[in-house]
């Protein structure tokens, strides 16, 4: 059994990977920003908690010191005020602590676009991650390109309570893949009780089939009995107004609308689906759980 580390423990992704490698008989030091979320893991055997800022280098190589792997991911600070600094400052401590710490092997979440920092949007700063972990030397790097989440669709919760209209800036009939985190989450998993990588590795994952926001629509108000909810493409100027208010920075909000921008355009497409990249859950599975959710709020 090994030990392992997996930054961003509270996450939509890193959470479902922890629950996966639970009772695997491994070591697992998780870290997180905030350590009222850990809590939740606090008490599993083989489980060690570690609050911190993750932009501090030697906090991470203290943790990641004696680890088979490490799994990393970047999520964003929607404060930062600029979030391209924000990521480099991120991804470089990261590097800086996989050095010292001597890890060998590291799995890195990724997305689609992380080819590229040209018309991604916030996924250029992953991008730009990608290469500096493509430039380490003597480790092992498996780097994941999951699609757009489903689980992104639960913000729109208020909006067709409020409104009775799904929408967002991705355009109606732009089809792009989708896939459920708990999907990634599995694959994550199953790579970290392996650790059967070597070399430089990108593994695309692309959920079941490729969406339209129509199609996801349609599928959703059928699970919330509203089989005739319209989706409603929103002009980008106005989608980047809506973020602000909600509290978000001008930078941040930039940066998503340069992300379903970049969708729109084809800029994520480059990714050729495999079996290896389909995974199972479907948007009709999904939405289940997305009735669910609407249901309790």
């Amino acid at each position: 059994m090994s030990t392992i580390t997996i930054v961003g423990a509270t996450g939509k992704v890193g959470s479902k990977t922890v629950k996966n490698l639970l009772g695997q008989g491994h070591s697992l030091k998780l870290i997180a920003r905030h350590a009222d979320k850990l809590q939740q893991f606090v008490g599993e055997q083989g489980v060690s908690i570690h609050a911190g800022d993750s932009l501090n280098s030697e906090f991470l190589s203290d943790i990641f010191k004696g680890s088979d792997a490490v799994m990393l991911m970047m999520p964003a600070d929607l404060q930062a005020e600029n979030i391209a600094a924000y990521q480099d400052a991120l991804g470089e401590a990261q590097i800086e602590a996989i050095k010292t710490s001597g890890v060998k092997k590291v799995l890195f979440l990724s997305s689609v676009g992380g080819h590229t920092e040209d018309h991604t949007g916030i996924v250029a700063g992953l991008a730009r991650q990608e290469v500096r972990l493509k430039g380490l030397q003597n480790v092992g790097v498996l780097i994941l390109r999951p699609s757009y989440f489903m689980e992104n669709l639960l913000e729109n919760i208020s909006l067709i309570k409020n409104m009775g209209i799904n929408g967002s800036s991705l355009l109606g009939e732009k089809s792009f893949p989708i896939i459920a985190t708990s999907d990634v989450a599995k694959v994550a998993a199953e790579k970290l009780n392996n650790l059967n990588w070597t070399g430089k590795t990108v593994l695309p994952l692309l959920g079941p089939k490729n969406y339209t926001m129509n199609e996801v629509t349609k599928a959703l108000g059928n699970a919330i009995n509203k089989p005739d909810l319209p989706y409603v493409h929103f002009p980008y100027e106005q989608a980047k107004q809506a973020m602000l208010q909600w509290g978000i920075s001008d930078s941040v909000a930039q940066a998503f609308v340069g992300l379903t921008e970049g969708i729109n355009t084809g800029r994520f497409d480059s990714e050729k689906r495999e079996a290896y990249s389909t995974t199972p859950t479907t948007i009709e599975d999904f939405s289940k759980t997305f009735a669910y959710v609407y249901d309790q709020n």
